[in-house]
């Protein structure tokens, strides 16, 4: 039998293997659209085996839509300047692990194909640590073993699944956004300072791995603030009512200037990579200079590195990325509200309804809460309550618990921001990597039906059996009551795949989640365009 731990890690990875199978029998079998998108020119000195086709017929459905940007940039760098639009972080990775691969098969397939096995090993292996991270961030703030077993779960079968498997980089965003929300949620490991600094680090890779990365920034400001007034400040106003020398005030200002001192660090850890990127960008495009590319990369449609012609560079702030996104991609305010369209916002409402409608409802049941930023106002030690009576009847997602509040805060601005400026379909995986409220809302919502092996007695006499007079954990306890002793004896099999939901809601989630995981794949792998 399997510890819940174990099941996530191993359906973590049966999902991924299937998405892989999945995607080479759909690219076998059915015809590729053709998309007219940019395509990365193929080096001609680069041979081709036999095992560069097998490699294609195994991984090349993966290699759509902007996938072939990421690959491209992992193999020949940033030649053209729209490539800027896609940050370094994962196609580095994709690269040197590519180098170690390509020592091994060198032999038998060129470092094109090499990248392909690359990307798809890079993604399996962080697809499965972030679903750890989410199981560890979701016990933490949930305080509840099924809803986060759950909520991870859901995460494997996610409906921009496909998104995680191809050489995209949702998945190590996911990783990093989870484990910075995760690091802010640790108590200080430097006494006084309230925060880790070290929390600025994968806040700082997830910075260079996709854009949205910079709103992680409000979980270290957040985590910093409360923790200050929460703790830090009535420390010291009890400290100073018990003074008999006041003149002793300044050394107990102290823990607050550390806590001031380990926010702007752990802000400047974040930072200095994004700010490094925009140095590199700025002195590869704005600054004349030779680009040496070969031949077959010296495309005259495409702005070449070192030619200096792009208005971004002159910019009082040279940031290139609203500038690309803006000219070559038409990005902007409303700029995506055409009729032409309209599948494309079909595609994306359920996420963005899911997310919407439950954020206001916790927002409307816990007004005063909000208002308070979920923080406790505790300075002058009158008590240690949240300041207003909850509602009786507050129920649902979050129902009065302040520590969900960044979290609804942070996906409430994705949300509103993918609405009114971004490629609407494009909402459903930039949101799926970016938090866990999609999952955290989805598990409160989803009613899972018993099976003759959740039967709690079925369950107690199992252990009693197997149990040898060990005492069971209680999480063993209760995810086989919600799982049932026959899937937890199983790597793949959960109740998402095997049960049927009691309710039409639950059903409707599970229909969600499945259905765009599956035809999501079958479409991406030809070309077809999804959300």
């Amino acid at each position: 039998m399997y510890s819940p731990r174990q099941k996530i890690l191993w359906f973590a990875l049966s999902t991924r293997i299937f998405v892989i199978i999945l995607q080479a029998i759909s690219n076998l079998v059915i015809p590729d659209h053709n998309a007219n998108v940019f395509i990365s020119p193929e080096d001609p000195t680069l041979r081709k085996t036999y095992g560069d086709v097998i490699v294609d017929k195994l991984f090349g459905g993966l290699k759509r839509w902007d996938a072939q940007y990421f690959i491209h940039i992992a193999q020949y760098g940033y030649t053209y300047e729209n490539c800027l639009a896609f940050f370094p972080l994962y196609p580095l990775v994709v690269r040197y692990v590519a180098y170690g691969i390509s020592s091994v098969l060198g032999s038998f397939v060129n470092f094109h194909s090499t990248l392909l096995i690359s990307a798809s090993l890079v993604n399996i292996i962080m697809f499965i640590k972030s679903a750890d991270i989410l199981h560890r961030l979701s016990l933490r703030v949930l305080r509840n073993e099924c809803k986060a077993y759950k909520s991870v779960i859901l995460y494997c079968v996610n409906p921009a699944s496909i998104f995680f498997s191809a050489p995209y980089s949702e998945t190590l965003f996911a990783w990093m956004s989870f484990y910075t929300m995760l690091k802010c949620t640790d108590n200080e490991t430097l006494r006084f300072a309230n925060i880790d600094i070290l929390c600025g680090l994968p806040t700082g890779f997830s910075m260079i791995t996709r854009s949205n990365g910079s709103v992680n920034l409000g979980f270290i400001i957040y985590a910093s603030l409360k923790n200050v007034i929460e703790r830090t400040l009535p420390e010291i106003v009890y400290k100073y009512k018990t003074l008999k020398h006041k003149i002793i005030l300044p050394v107990l200002l102290l823990p607050l200037f550390i806590s001031c001192m380990a926010l702007f660090l752990a802000v400047i850890l974040g930072l200095l990579p994004f700010l490094l990127l925009q140095t590199y960008n700025y002195f590869k495009y704005c600054i004349h200079n030779e680009h040496n590319l070969p031949d077959f990369l010296s495309n005259a449609e495409y702005v070449l590195p070192g030619t200096a012609q792009s208005p971004w560079c002159n910019y009082s702030l040279p940031l290139s990325y609203s500038y690309i996104q803006s000219h070559y991609w038409d990005v902007g305010f409303l700029k995506y509200y055409k009729l032409k369209q309209i599948p494309n916002f079909i595609l994306a409402f359920p996420i963005l309804f899911l997310i919407m409608y439950h954020c206001m409802h916790y927002i409307i049941n816990n007004i005063r809460l909000c208002l308070a930023l979920g923080i406790r106002f505790n300075i002058f030690g009158n008590s240690n309550k949240m300041p207003y009576r909850p509602k009786q009847y507050s129920k649902g997602f979050g129902a009065n618990d302040p520590s969900i509040f960044v979290y609804i805060v942070h996906i409430m601005f994705l949300c509103i921001f993918c609405i009114f400026f971004v490629h609407i379909q494009v909402s459903t995986r930039l949101l799926a990597s970016a938090s866990p409220v999609l999952y955290w809302i989805c598990s409160s919502c989803m009613n899972v039906s018993p099976t003759p092996t959740s039967d709690q007695n079925t369950i107690n006499e199992h252990f009693r059996r197997i149990g040898t007079g060990k005492r069971i954990p209680s999480n063993y306890l209760s995810i086989a009551n919600l799982e049932g002793v026959d899937n937890m004896y199983s790597k793949w099999k959960t109740f998402i795949i095997s049960r049927r939901m009691p309710d039409f809601q639950s059903r409707s989630l599970q229909y969600y989640f499945i259905g765009y995981f599956l035809v999501g794949t079958v479409l991406f792998s030809n070309f077809y365009p999804w959300t």
